[in-house]
């Protein structure tokens, strides 16, 4: 199952590795489908493909991180 969202990162978590970390805590595959970043804040369209457990657990891991996710709707960034 493939999953999409936007991310907002915290300035505090701009240059940390969190995407790669995601990919080796869960059983998901990433796939940045479009991003911006400044000092201020990050901004992300991330794809995830896993199962729903595991995108389940990955989103809360990553919101557990201060990230803000939403879910895009389908069609958006494809």
């Amino acid at each position: 199952m493939k999953e999409k969202f936007y991310l907002t990162y915290p300035p505090t978590l701009i240059k940390e590795p969190v995407i790669y970390l995601l990919g080796k805590k869960f059983e998901v595959m990433t796939n940045i489908r479009g991003a911006n970043v400044s000092n201020e804040m990050g901004l992300m369209a991330l794809e995830i493909d896993g199962s729903a457990s595991e995108i389940d657990k990955a989103v809360a891991w990553l919101r557990t991180q201060g990230i803000t996710v939403e879910p895009i709707e389908k069609n958006v960034i494809e």
